[in-house]
């Protein structure tokens, strides 16, 4: 096998990872990934703030 440049070492790393757990970790990863998010500071400060191109511009 050819060796592959540094800078593809981790994308090629990355896109052959597997992760392996047991039927109950997944069932509760399930669970967790499903659920609505859960209201925080952070999560109402995020959805409150106005995005930067839903602001006006001045001319010029």
């Amino acid at each position: 096998m050819p060796s592959l440049p540094r800078n593809k070492s981790p994308e090629v790393l990355l896109e052959r990872t597997m992760f392996t757990v047991s039927p109950e970790i997944y069932a509760e990863y399930l669970a967790r990934f499903d659920a609505p998010a859960q209201p925080n500071d952070r999560l109402k400060r995020t959805m409150s703030t106005k995005a930067p191109w839903d602001e006006p511009t001045s001319p010029g």
